[in-house]
């Protein structure tokens, strides 16, 4: 080969790297183009479509729970999440005018849809607010249906749209992507191949790199495992194996019932995830016998025939957010349930009485003479026999059905279901009895040895329920009667 051959060759590898190198970095350019477009319209609009629907089904939702609601607070209360979901909607909104490619005439039908639905949600709150319950009920069944229908129909519009878009530039890349380049590996002496070649690399390396980077991040700080259909773990992060308390090798590929701590969250999962829908739950795991409480998303993943393959599972450790609840609801000293989660739950249980046709039971407690006992024994020791009385109590309605309340110093409450009025005695008079069997000294006690506590209680027929008030001061005159009477001892009536 002559030296013109030898120039000629080298020239062309020259140019053949040149064209090659720009027609890549033009098609990478196009397909960064089309995927920007894919992201930045039909996928952000189509997101913001579905949030929408979603916030119109929980304000429906919420809609037809404001008419069934009875309760001022309650009603207070929905309307607060109505609005939010309102909010909700209306930034995400804002989302589709700002990304939306098609004509905002479309946009704007929707908008002014929702805007005409939201007139007759507040005029659906207004009935509520005047009493108004069997026409809140009817705007409710019959306008607000009616619009939102014609909301979903517009979204609809808005969805084809994006889903035509995405389709079009999803067939754009396919059709560039199908274009290959041979790179030749040429002599060392040929720079500007070698310089692509290495410039290839070190940005593969650098990706890599960062890749690497972000998979260790994951691996050390996200609570998340994949799941086989028979729940065998797939795989396991680092950070869910230090929650855990568990080694990794340990773990892997085991199957077992750390995410389905009792019966309830395992039938949840069961009847929901199999079925292949997203499920989202708060459940709490046993670590090392303390209870800890997680916000838990699963999303099932399907194979390209759209079955079920395996489950990923990420944790949010919400234990903290869970003990604050805690605080709300109970009585720090004792362990019982306070005052004031003692009338939400009375409402609750009334409605349950309600609807199961049973009766409910009401007991006030008092211990004896607890004022002089403080005096005799001091508050430490107080706090002690409170403890103490409240252990008894809290052993007596362990029933899923049961519920003990501090509602005073030395005052308590029990709502139980019980099935006459010998069953609510004979529960009553153990209770009773074990305090005084505690033996807990008492010497200004005027009618034993020991501390003791009186008792009064009602078992209310299922059609005879009354309101808080009426109830409490009944059990609270049963309560007066035993004290009247010669203290520690049960004093009880049926209301029928």
């Amino acid at each position: 080969m002559n030296i013109k051959k030898l120039f000629f060759s080298f020239l062309l590898i020259i140019i053949i790297a040149i064209i090659s190198a720009f027609l890549t970095v033009s098609k990478m350019n196009e397909l960064s183009l089309n995927t920007q477009k894919m992201y930045s319209h039909p996928f952000i609009v189509n997101n913001a479509l579905s949030d929408i629907q979603t916030g119109i089904i929980t304000i429906h939702k919420n809609m037809k729970d404001i008419v069934l609601s009875v309760n001022p607070l309650e009603i207070i209360k929905i309307a607060e999440n109505i609005q939010h979901e309102e909010d909700k909607v209306l930034k995400n909104f804002d989302v589709i005018y700002k990304n939306y490619l098609g004509n905002k005439k479309d946009i704007d039908t929707s908008y002014q849809t929702f805007i005409k639905w939201k007139e007759i949600r507040e005029k659906v709150l207004v009935k509520m607010y005047e009493n108004k319950i069997d026409e809140a009920i009817t705007i409710t069944k019959e306008e607000s249906t009616i619009y939102i229908n014609k909301i979903h129909e517009h979204i609809k519009v808005l969805k084809d749209f994006a889903l035509n878009k995405a389709n079009e530039f999803y067939k754009q890349s396919l059709k560039n992507s199908g274009v290959k380049y041979v790179v030749t590996v040429i002599s060392i002496t040929v720079l500007i191949s070698a310089l692509i070649i290495l410039y290839v690399i070190n940005t593969l390396l650098k990706a890599n790199e960062s890749n690497n980077k972000q998979l260790y991040l994951i691996d050390q700080n996200i609570l998340m495992a994949q799941l086989s259909l028979d729940k065998r773990i797939i795989e396991i992060s680092n950070a869910l194996c230090r929650t855990l308390n568990v080694k990794k090798e340990d773990i892997a590929n085991t199957t077992n019932e750390y995410f389905f701590t009792d019966k309830s969250q395992f039938e949840l999962f069961e009847n929901i995830i199999y079925s292949a829908k997203e499920f989202t739950s708060e459940v709490y795991i046993i670590i090392d016998g303390s209870t800890i409480w997680f916000n838990m998303e699963i999303f099932p993943a399907l194979d390209n025939k759209f079955k079920l393959k395996y489950f990923n599972i990420f944790l949010t450790n919400i234990t903290d957010r869970k003990r604050i609840e805690e605080i709300a609801i109970i009585d720090t000293l004792t362990g019982l349930n306070n005052r004031n989660y003692f009338e939400t739950i009375f409402d609750k249980e009334v409605k349950r009485a309600k609807r199961d046709h049973k009766s409910l039971s009401m007991i006030m407690l008092d211990i004896d003479f607890f004022k002089q006992y403080n005096d005799s024994y001091g508050h430490q020791s107080g706090d002690k026999a409170l403890k103490a009385v409240s252990q008894i109590i809290q052993d007596k309605t362990n029933r899923s059905y049961d519920h003990a309340f501090r509602i005073g110093g030395e005052e308590f409450v029990i709502l139980t279901y019980q099935e006459n009025l010998l069953k609510l005695d004979a529960f009553t008079q153990k209770i009773i009895k074990e305090i005084e069997e505690l033996k807990i000294p008492h010497k200004t006690n005027e009618i034993s040895d020991y501390l003791t506590i009186s008792a009064g209680a009602t078992i209310f027929d299922k059609n005879h329920l009354l309101n808080i008030d009426e109830m409490y001061k009944i059990v609270d005159d049963l309560l007066y009667t035993s004290k009247k009477e010669g203290r520690n001892r049960l004093t009880s009536k049926a209301i029928s």
